[in-house]
């Protein structure tokens, strides 16, 4: 007989396996559900990546307490995030973790608790949270489970039942909350997402305990780019300060509250009894300070980044040239060879070819179909044999895995806000190993602020997005993400959307054109273009190889 009236560690990790195997059989529906019809929706695929290192954390591992079983599961899922919706998919998982931390078991009060951390731990996580993503229908899961588990007898299954009724109905209002939702006649694929998730942990309990949703809904994941604040690293504040604060009750919230506005690169974290601070400050004496005020103050370093700078340009070599990722040298204990290496994100291997002879020590395959995780990150920074690395996205869907993993890899990760390819390949011109890092982020982010982005794809589905209607198969034209060209020939909406990005003070036109374009069609592009443009811009042809996309195209 199946206990339904507490959760312990074995049916905890049962039910995170078979949350997983459901989320399998769905997420090319959460996928294929995108606000733009593109054919690059990974929403479900991140979700289940994320949720699959978490379970693959917890196999073959009963008999676990479970808060240890719960800490198991979050590390998990950070360590496999990938993508926004992974990410915080990864924090609603650290949030349990931290309501069940030591328990044997849970009860239903318990577990509505956990809905209440989970809720506190993923917005925090998103600097500018927005309403109508997966985070409004976790909410409404936690008001769910605040309201099921004060009932007198109630059980975990009838608990969650009412969480999955309530992020259906929160999910289905979604598009009321963002106007591109709405237009698009879609809801968030994140907070659908999220109800496949629970709809699995209530089939751990029997394929009749979970209810079903609306399956005539259409599902989409709302745009994040704008959530997330964007990083550069930089030198503004020049000395790294770094201390443990040692006390009882540590209040970790009003201590990085107060610690804000004194600089940058700001990290608190630990216990009510340890706290570990880092920041970029101009002020070290007034973090030292305020610190004292909240307990005694330990391990104190202060490094002046400007000097060190200085002193690296004295005796630096000039940046190695690119090789491939197998030429790169390996985290074997030597130590680092050079003090500046580059990692970027690109599918295509002419994009990625482009990128390693522009400097780049390791070019990562992914961003358009599959987001690399924060473990992939970490690991690809470990691997170039470097004092520092900068690190270029090139997709917005891959920041937030990129800020987790510069938590887990130190202050030595400096991330360029490159949402697209071309983007990246305008911020790796900009690079000079000769100049200092803030120089060289500084120039990086502006060369990143100075490109406009076209795409040329085919609609995955139906739809209609503002002026322009689309049928499924249609060839559509975006720029900066926006639909701005639909027909029957890419090469056509090429030339309408490169007329359309370019202004009087832009000179070059860069095209990188797909897999799927012959040579032949590709050699007649730069005539076709310049004829488009009158004659105002320098128009470039290079080869791509990246899936899906017919052309990026670079405006600048």
């Amino acid at each position: 007989m199946v206990r339904t009236s507490v959760l312990d560690g074995d049916r905890f990790r049962e039910l995170v396996i078979m949350s997983q195997r459901y989320l399998s059989e769905r997420k090319k529906e959460v996928d294929s559900l995108n606000v733009f019809p593109v054919p690059d929706g990974d929403t479900g695929t991140n979700m289940y990546l994320t949720l699959s290192s978490a379970a693959d954390s917890l196999k073959g591992k009963q008999g676990l307490p479970l808060g240890a079983a719960a800490e198991t599961a979050s590390m998990g899922a950070l360590m496999g995030a990938r993508g926004n919706s992974g990410v915080i998919l990864s924090q609603i998982f650290r949030g349990i973790a931290k309501s069940f931390a030591g328990k044997q078991a849970a009860d239903p009060k318990d577990l509505a608790n956990a809905f209440e951390e989970a809720v506190s731990t993923a917005y925090k996580a998103v600097m500018k949270p927005v309403e109508g993503t997966i985070l409004t229908v976790l909410r409404g899961m936690r008001d769910a489970a605040q309201l099921a588990s004060a009932v007198p007898g109630a059980t975990i299954p009838e608990v969650l039942r009412e969480c999955l009724a309530k992020g259906q109905e929160v999910l289905d209002k979604t598009p009321e909350m963002l106007p591109a939702l709405k237009e698009a006649g879609v809801v968030d694929a994140g907070g659908k997402g999220l109800v496949y998730i629970i709809e699995g942990f209530l089939r751990g309990y029997g394929p009749d305990a979970a209810i079903h949703p609306d399956e005539s809904s259409l599902y989409a994941e709302h745009q994040l780019a704008h959530v997330h604040e964007e990083e550069i690293a930089a030198i503004d504040n020049p000395y790294d300060t770094q201390l443990l604060i040692l006390g009882s009750r540590l209040p970790i919230d009003e201590i990085r509250a107060d610690l804000e506005p004194l600089g940058d690169s700001l990290l608190v974290v630990g216990s009510e009894e340890v706290v570990r601070v880092h920041i970029h400050t101009e002020v070290p004496h007034e973090v030292l300070g305020l610190c004292f005020k909240y307990g005694q103050i330990s391990q104190v370093t202060i490094d002046n980044m400007i000097e060190q700078s200085k002193q690296a340009q004295l005796g630096r070599k000039d940046l190695e040239p690119a090789g491939s990722q197998e030429e790169v040298p390996k985290p074997s204990g030597q130590k680092p060879v050079k003090e500046v290496g580059i990692v970027s994100v690109a599918t295509g291997d002419g994009l990625q070819e482009i990128m390693r002879s522009l400097g780049c020590d390791l070019v990562m395959d992914g961003g358009i179909t599959m987001n690399p995780s924060t473990s992939d990150l970490v690991e690809a920074v470990k691997s170039v044999g470097a004092k520092k690395v900068i690190f270029l996205p090139n997709n917005g869907n891959i920041f937030l895995a990129a800020k987790q993993a510069k938590k887990l890899t130190g202050r030595n990760m400096y991330i360029v806000p490159s949402k697209t390819v071309p983007q990246g390949i305008s911020a790796l011109l900009a690079l000079n190993p000769n100049e200092s890092m803030r120089e060289n982020l500084k120039k990086a982010g502006k060369a990143v602020r100075s490109v406009k982005t076209g795409e040329v794809t085919f609609a995955a589905r139906n739809g209609k997005f503002g002026k322009h209607v689309m049928q499924e198969g249609d060839i559509i034209g975006l720029v900066d993400g926006k639909v701005e060209a639909v027909g029957q020939d890419s090469e056509e909406v090429l030339g309408e959307i490169v007329r359309k990005m370019v202004g009087k003070n832009h000179s070059v036109v860069t095209v990188y054109y797909g897999e799927d374009i012959d040579s032949s069609t590709a050699e007649g592009l730069q005539e076709m273009l310049e004829n488009r443009v009158g004659g105002k811009c320098e128009v470039e042809v290079y080869r791509g190889g990246q899936p899906l996309y017919y052309y990026l195209v670079s405006v600048e």
